[in-house]
């Protein structure tokens, strides 16, 4: 972090004595780092503070929170830098405080610096056997330069209180808190005291020791050769380093899997009976699969070493023994072909997958060998979704957890942004497609050539968008440039490869050969010869269908439609725009309230109110708006806005109670335009909104007397509530008490109002409550939206396998690949999506006898039919393939991939073309609600080429900012702290988060209507890449005006974030 910070100075403050000026900017930027590494109570005794600071600081300190108190006092120092600074960095040079006094001296130990960030990392991720290996008392003595006669005493005593271990996690915390060169005096150290351990981090240093001195090799004119070089890295993965003679060129052979198990036990684990111990990226793991930091505190090392002791005790690996059916699946990829496997779901592809995997990597083909990093192959297994990587991640570590090294990295994890630098540390990745990608991006990985193996679950995924087909683009082109390097095998697994939008046979065959192209993958691999083994051991659930009520006409349902009839009737006295697209809109409203095309009308009107014209500019920051024109704009868009979630209230009314769709439209309009008051007494309301309000008002009243009458009069109660909870209790009859269902829906508002309902309602059978129904939703929507966290995800999981509970209500984000055996119930509820989802949840139900239901209305029905349908093409098309003569498919896969690479050299030309012509012109974001003032261009930055901020000191008086209830973990240097609303009408803008330990405003473009400042034409644009203007990436001075309007990562009064909350390692 030193070194990052390091790099955000301004390299004319380096290049002559830093002035006072010179050294608070420094300060500020580095504000993370005191707040990381610095203690006070080694300096403030001899600090000029007010004795309430003081106070305030010791108290803190006292109350283990050195980081805050790090925070106040470099705080109270800026408040007077002319008296305080020197005297702060005189204390700083008296106790050592390298972290910072190394960059403010401009002192030269770059040098250091990327052995230092190598070893960092080795350490990190190896501390869990370190502390096993390594006695502090034998080695202390020989830290004098990092560690001072305190520290030494304070280790000593540990050890001696609670043992070596707990010593050894305590002196590399103070280690890391000492010195940002730690890594490399603790190697010196290591080195001078245990040689053999020494030997095995960095046996680069031992080979130039016993092949000769340095006299001899700078003698001999030239470095060795890179390809004879084993790094320390690779000496932990995979073998011992090799010693040759220096004039002898000689590439090393890759050892034997014995000889590097056996190698990997002597260093790390003591004498024992048992294999050797599996090292995976998250051991010790934190819970969400990450490497350890060196914290500031002693967090339950008592558990740590029960868990390691654990860990250690692993039961014997798997055997992998496969039916005949699944040899046949692997044929053509142990063969080293490029292959999709398409077998259905429960038939054990993940097994398959792993035979390959093991067969792979156990291969000695030297042919192989020499165009890979030397006698090396690495595997990549990617899954689309964070559970599915733990899922596949946990399923490798059983089977391969004593053999291989393996490591797991989802966005989530802050580790994936150094996948470059772990690659000659394992031998096995489990990671979603983006970080991948991501990584292939910015130039940290150089090719897919890295790894000698592919495998991509849920391979038919692998079109338009898609990280997968990103990727799989990428290996195309660099299959076409025809170069000696060897490109990766590619394995897919599907239970269903899809037809897209084909309606013939013909049609369909196009469709799986263009994904085949995609994938290069020339050969299907199905089931043909063992079809019998197959049908007998895959269990196929018996499928039942039973129809729902459509277009209910309850009470409750007219309330709702004569809100709607209000609001249309409004739109229409209010609208005096003259504006044309508008007033066509208003004469073709859809009559079916309840139907997608009325949703739709109600976005088209939202867009257009958007775009119309409200007035002149004059000037940048003149503004002549006429005020009855915006209002009017505003008003429409508004109460589009109410009737497009009153149309989606309509729709889950049909499904769930009126308590539901009361709570949904409360939540609804929580962050809309609510009766709130400006500073100076005024409302945010125009005329319009308040209408809109007493409307909701009167309906929510009504709904819920109607849903107090439910709970007594049973004609009042939802008929598909009723058709859902005798069909589950008619299963659990049948199948038994100990069954696990999962419903499938299709929002997360309706999944929710399931959860609830089977948890609380009091008409719910005690039998349905005894399930303890717990909702699945996925990752990508925030927890405003109902979106869940991986952790979240994973305990739904892990108590749904154990039985904890008993039912699931999951959006789409269950579909595919989740493997929960004992789930023997499926119930699609009024949803159903294209073949590949028919097939893919009916595939939940993975236990025998299992059965899959549809619950649905007549449209729902009919169009599960036409999946079904198109499933049986998808299997006839499947069929001609395989018949085809290989040479016929190889031209047809050859000639899309060459159609593929010249759409893809069309669009990066535009791209390039694009970003040549954006316009160094000036505009203004205004909020596309209410038409206030965002920003100007002149005030916005981009930070890591995505995120587009906002740096005008003035900013903050415009938003509301909402802080997330549970922590985000950093991506890219990146943690989100909240979201932000419009300060006048609440509408969305954006996120907050912090980086560099400064805090940003993240904008999103499509709450937004841009205002050319030549033309004055209102535009709306839904990504940031069809922008047309030019925006500067952020600068030093960018920070240095951020830092000096004091836009820090948090107050002094804030302490509802943790020590480490901002601790951008």
């Amino acid at each position: 972090m030193a070194a990052a910070a390091a790099a955000a100075v301004p390299e004319d403050l380096k290049k002559k004595e830093p002035t006072l000026e010179d050294q608070v900017f420094m300060i500020e930027i580095m504000m993370d780092t005191f707040e990381k590494y610095l203690d006070p109570s080694l300096i403030i005794d001899n600090i000029d503070l007010p004795k309430v600071v003081k106070e305030e600081i010791e108290g803190l300190q006292n109350n283990g929170k050195r980081s805050k108190a790090a925070k106040k006092l470099v705080k109270a120092i800026l408040k007077d830098p002319q008296e305080r600074v020197p005297f702060f960095l005189q204390e700083l040079r008296h106790v050592d405080f390298r972290h910072f006094i190394n960059i403010l001296d401009d002192r030269a130990e770059n040098k250091d610096m990327e052995k230092s960030e190598k070893y960092e990392l080795l350490l990190k991720l190896m501390q869990g056997e370190l502390v096993k290996k390594i006695i502090p008392s034998e080695i202390v003595t020989h830290l004098d330069s990092i560690l001072n006669s305190g520290d030494d005493e304070e280790i000593l005593a540990i050890e001696e209180r609670r043992g070596p271990n707990h010593a050894c996690r305590h002196m590399f915390r103070c280690m890391d808190r000492k010195d940002p060169h730690w890594p490399v005096k603790f190697m010196e150290a290591l080195y001078n005291n245990n040689r053999r351990l020494h030997a095995k981090l960095d046996p680069e240093r031992h080979d130039d020791n016993e092949s000769g001195s340095d006299d001899d090799d700078n003698d001999d004119g030239d470095d060795d050769d890179d390809s004879s070089v084993v790094t320390g890295a690779e000496s932990l993965a995979s073998s011992d380093s090799q010693t040759y003679p220096k004039d002898v060129d000689v590439t090393p052979v890759e050892m034997s899997r014995e000889d590097r198990l056996r190698d990997l036990e002597s260093m790390l684990d003591p004498p024992s009976d048992g294999p050797p111990h599996s090292h995976a990226a998250s051991e010790p793991s934190n819970h969400d699969g990450s490497a350890p930091e060196f914290s500031d505190e002693e967090k339950q090392d008592d558990e740590d070493d029960e868990k390691d002791s654990a860990d250690t005790a692993k039961d014997d690996p798997l055997d992998l023994n496969l039916r005949r059916y699944q040899l046949e699946l692997a044929e053509n990829a142990v063969k080293c072909r490029n292959t999709i496997i398409c077998a259905p779901t429960g038939s054990g592809k993940t097994r398959v997958a792993l035979y390959i995997v093991k067969d792979h990597l156990e291969k000695q083909d030297e042919a192989e060998a020499d165009v890979h990093v030397p006698g090396r192959k690495r595997v990549v297994f990617l899954a689309r979704t964070v559970p599915l990587v733990n899922q596949q991640y946990g399923t490798f570590q059983r089977f391969f957890g004593h053999d291989y090294r393996i490591f797991k990295l989802s966005g989530e994890d802050e580790s994936s942004m150094y996948l470059h630098q772990l690659l000659d540390l394992y031998d096995i990745f489990v990671m979603t497609p983006q970080i991948l990608e991501n990584q292939l991006r910015d130039a940290k990985i150089k090719s897919l050539s890295v790894f000698s193996l592919i495998v991509l679950d849920e391979c038919h995924h692998t079109r338009k968008g898609e990280p997968y087909n990103k990727l799989m683009i990428r290996y195309l082109k660099q299959k076409n440039k025809k170069k000696s390097i060897r490109l990766p095998q590619i394995v897919g697994l599907t239970a269903s490869l899809g037809v897209e939008k084909a309606t013939v046979d013909e049609e369909a065959i196009d469709s799986i050969l263009k994904l085949c192209a995609n994938m290069d993958a020339p050969y299907l691999s199905t089931v043909q010869t063992h079809i019998d083994e197959l049908k007998e051991k895959v269990p196929v659930p018996d499928e039942k269908t039973y129809p729902l009520t459509e277009d209910r006409k309850d009470p409750a349902r007219k309330e709702l439609e004569t809100a709607m009839q209000k609001i249309e009737d409004l739109m229409i006295e209010i609208n005096d725009l003259n504006d044309k697209a508008i007033d066509n809109l208003l004469m073709k409203r859809p009559s079916n309230r309840n139907s997608q095309p009325y949703g739709q009308w109600a976005v088209q009107m939202k867009n257009e109110s958007r775009l119309v014209h409200t007035g002149r500019r004059d000037g940048l920051f003149t503004v002549d708006v006429d005020p009855k024109r915006a209002e009017m704009a505003r008003s429409l868009f508004v109460m589009a806005d109410h009737i497009f979630k009153y149309n989606a209230a309509l729709e889950i009314h049909d499904i769930v109670r009126i308590k539901d769709v009361v709570d949904y439209l409360q939540k609804e309009f929580s962050h809309g335009c609510h009766s709130t008051q400006l500073p100076g007494g005024g409302s945010v309301h125009v005329p319009c909104e308040e209408k809109l309000d007493e409307i909701f008002s009167g309906l929510k009243k009504k709904l819920i007397r109607y849903e107090q009458k439910r709970r007594d009069d049973p004609k009042y109660d939802n008929p598909n509530l009723k058709v859902l909870a005798k069909t589950l209790t008619g299963m659990l009859d049948s199948k038994g008490s100990d069954s696990r269902a999962i419903i499938f829906v299709r929002t997360r508002a309706t999944c929710y109002a399931l959860t609830n309902w089977l948890n609380e309602d009091d008409k719910i059978e005690p039998q349905l409550k005894d399930l303890k129904a717990m909702a699945f939703t996925g990752a990508g929507a925030n927890e405003e939206e109902g979106g869940m966290t991986q952790n979240e995800q994973d305990k739904v999981i892990s108590k749904f396998k154990s039985g904890q509970v008993k039912l699931i209500v999951a959006t789409s984000v269950a579909e595919e690949g989740l493997d929960i055996p004992e789930c023997n119930i499926v119930v699609k509820y009024n949803h159903v999506g294209n073949e590949i989802t028919t097939l893919q949840t009916r595939g939940r139900s993975r236990k025998a006898g299992g059965t899959s239901i549809l619950l649905g209305g007549s449209k729902v029905q009919q169009k599960e039919m036409l999946n079904v349908a198109r499933a049986s093409m998808m299997q006839r098309a499947i069929t001609t393939i395989r018949g085809m003569p290989m040479d016929r498919v190889k031209r047809r896969i050859d000639n899309n991939q060459a159609e593929t690479l010249a759409k893809e050299a069309i669009k990066e030309e535009v791209r390039r073309h694009q970003t040549r012509q954006k316009l160094d012109t000036k505009f203004t974001l205004m909020c596309a609600c209410c038409r206030k003032l965002c920003a100007h261009s002149k005030d916005l930055r981009i930070i890591n080429g995505s995120q587009h901020v906002v740096i005008g000191r003035d900013f903050e008086d415009r938003i509301n900012t909402h802080q997330f209830r549970n922590q985000k973990k950093p991506f890219d240097g990146i943690t989100m702290t909240g979201s932000m609303q419009c300060r006048n009408c609440h509408k969305p803008w954006g996120v907050k988060f912090i980086y560099q330990g400064v805090a940003f405003p993240s904008l999103g473009i499509k709450y937004f209507i841009v205002i050319n400042e030549e033309t004055k034409q209102p535009q709306y644009y839904k990504k940031w890449l069809e922008l047309p203007y030019q925006i500067q990436d952020i600068s030093a001075e960018d920070f240095k005006t951020l830092l000096g309007s004091e836009n820090v990562s948090s107050s002094d009064e804030d302490d509802d974030y943790d020590d480490d909350e901002f601790d951008l390692c």
